[in-house]
């Protein structure tokens, strides 16, 4: 693979990247794009002192991150998904929350969300005041939250 001579052909390698992770973005084989496409953004970021570059790049991520979302957002409905789609979708999540670059509150949601699925059986929003105490209890017992 050549390398890049200036930010543009970066930002444009980037696109293809998260143009391969959307087509496989279910798959575990998307998640090498979408790794590449984020490196490719914090890359540019990092080496420009263009506000408006560095908006660009957080807004492609921003983007892409919402239309994980929007994959992720009917599987919370469903009372019954694998645990290995759960997983997936979180290693997705998580690989956006490394990119350094900030995420809608909406998807940052949907993560947390994601994240009680697969480990509680039910989302925040599924649970019982009763059962979110409880919960809280647990995290504060093993020390997560004072």
């Amino acid at each position: 693979m050549r390398q890049p001579s200036n930010h543009g052909d970066l930002l444009t390698e980037a696109r293809e990247c998260f143009r391969r992770f959307e087509a496989e973005m279910e798959y575990p084989e998307g998640l090498t794009h979408l790794s590449e496409a984020l490196s490719q953004l914090a890359d540019i970021a990092a080496d420009t002192l263009s506000a408006a570059l560095q908006q660009t790049c957080s807004t492609m991520a921003s983007t892409y991150a919402r239309r994980v979302q929007a994959r992720v957002q009917p599987l919370l409905t469903q009372s019954l998904v694998h645990e290995e789609i759960l997983d997936h979708w979180r290693t997705v999540f998580l690989e956006f929350e490394r990119s350094g670059f900030a995420l809608p509150s909406q998807v940052t949601e949907c993560s947390l969300h994601l994240l009680f699925k697969r480990y509680f059986g039910e989302t925040l929003t599924e649970m019982s005041t009763s059962r979110r105490e409880e919960i809280a209890k647990l995290l504060q017992a093993k020390g997560f939250f004072a």
